[in-house]
């Protein structure tokens, strides 16, 4: 028997239903005291916490040492209490559950301080996981962060290397805009949208409105209708523009204190040995050379070669296709099936692998950064003025705790804005 309550009048009603006979119908509902008939909700009980009984909020029990047992009332035979419930067997477990005490960083070992402030080494340490030296050190900040799904490329990476845009409402037309509102506020937002974080990617996403069909079917329900939804067409200069705010906020800082940074006449390795602990080059000119003016003409030759091969084949689709070769096709093309096959230049020549500027320092290989392509000229001249480095070319930032924020902007600014084979 259920309880039922009158969505009108708010009285209970009890739903009798007898078993029916073959073909028969159960015994409709009683009406409620008012007499009025109306529909009927069954109401849930709200979901709250609730703590199962444990032990002697069984009742008596006793023990052996062992286990414990429920003591009946009619002096039969004791009945164990299941291992969920025994207090016995719970207060034995629990002593090998016992949480791991926070690291204490005054008592790390030279190699584990030297990998906390590093930025290719992990947040937390404890002493249990630093014995293995080699496995440690390929662990990584960026790498600890959570693996979500890019939407665009469909491969699983660390969030740390995506850009994340969250739905905000505009303020004259109210309609909701995606935009990357992580890169400025730290708060919890909602759900995000998460691409990788390179910029070719946002133009693929915007070429076409391809981002609509892929975003996820959740995203979908949280927000309603996407189809109101608007995709920026300068999102890629959008997220230029609040890297380059956040690095140069974060940079100023550093360019005021003294014992950050160290000038250094150039990043080649016998200019930087005598520095201790260097972690990354900061140089005030740009690494661009004559093969980022190549590489631009030859984009622009490959986009031709493409766009007269896509031409090509639907000029000649009757012939090229091998479905349409007969008067009557023998079957229909595939799910998977584009149209006719024409040569295009291979996807590892289109893209090739990134390359990051390095040099060597002491036998290791360190990071070095462009502040002038970073941040740009007007941007670099406002950092460095009034310094004690505005007549240095370049500076070498040195190992630290503090530092690993700005080291982890730099890396994720220069994945962003960097050109394969470059």
């Amino acid at each position: 028997m259920s309880k039922l309550f009158c969505t009108t009048c708010g009285g209970a009603a009890k739903l009798q239903i007898s078993t029916p006979m073959p073909g028969g119908l159960p015994r409709p509902l009683k009406s409620c005291s008012n007499g009025l008939v109306r529909a009927f909700t069954i109401v849930k009980p709200h979901s709250t916490h609730c703590f199962a009984p444990k032990g002697e909020q069984l009742g008596p029990i006793g023990k052996d040492g062992h286990q414990s047992f429920r003591i009946r009332k009619d002096g039969t035979k004791s009945l164990p209490l299941p291992p969920v419930l025994d207090p016995v067997v719970l207060s034995e477990r629990s002593r090998w559950e016992q949480p791991k005490a926070r690291p204490d960083v005054k008592k790390f070992a030279p190699f584990q301080r030297k990998l906390w402030e590093n930025p290719y080494g992990l947040p937390s340490l404890t002493a249990a996981n630093i014995t293995n030296a080699e496995l440690t050190g390929r662990l990584a900040h960026a790498l600890a962060s959570p693996v979500r799904q890019c939407r665009c490329t469909q491969v699983y990476l660390p969030s740390f290397l995506m850009i994340s845009l969250h739905p905000k409402p505009h303020p004259e037309t109210s309609q909701p805009w995606l935009l990357p509102v992580s890169l400025t506020t730290s708060p919890k937002l909602s759900t995000p949208y998460r691409f990788l974080g390179r910029k070719l990617v946002a133009e693929e996403l915007h070429r076409k409105a391809s981002w609509r069909n892929s975003i996820h079917h959740r995203f979908e329900n949280k927000y309603g209708n996407i189809e109101k939804m608007v995709w920026r067409e300068d999102m890629p200069q959008l997220i230029i523009s609040l890297l380059q705010r956040s690095l140069l906020n974060k940079l100023r800082w550093h360019f005021k204190q003294s014992g950050q940074l160290i000038a250094c006449d150039s990043p080649h390795s016998s200019d930087i040995k005598g520095i201790d602990d260097v972690s990354c080059i900061l140089f005030f000119g740009t690494l661009k050379t004559r093969a980022d003016a190549i590489q631009t003409r030859a984009a622009k030759i490959r986009n031709a070669v493409e766009l007269l091969a896509n031409e090509y084949a639907d000029g000649h689709k009757k012939l090229l296709d091998p479905h349409l070769r007969t008067p009557e096709p023998r079957h229909k093309p595939p799910s998977w099936w584009k149209g006719p096959m024409v040569p295009h230049l291979q996807p590892r020549l289109w893209f090739p692998p990134l390359e990051f500027n390095t040099t060597k320092w002491r036998g290791r290989d360190i990071a070095v950064y462009s502040l002038y392509d970073l941040l740009g000229e007007e941007n670099l001249r406002q950092l460095i003025q009034d310094t004690r480095f505005e007549v240095a070319r370049c500076v070498a930032m040195k190992r630290g705790r503090h530092n690993v924020p700005v080291e982890l902007l730099l890396m994720q600014s220069q994945a962003f804005v960097a050109k394969p084979g470059l």
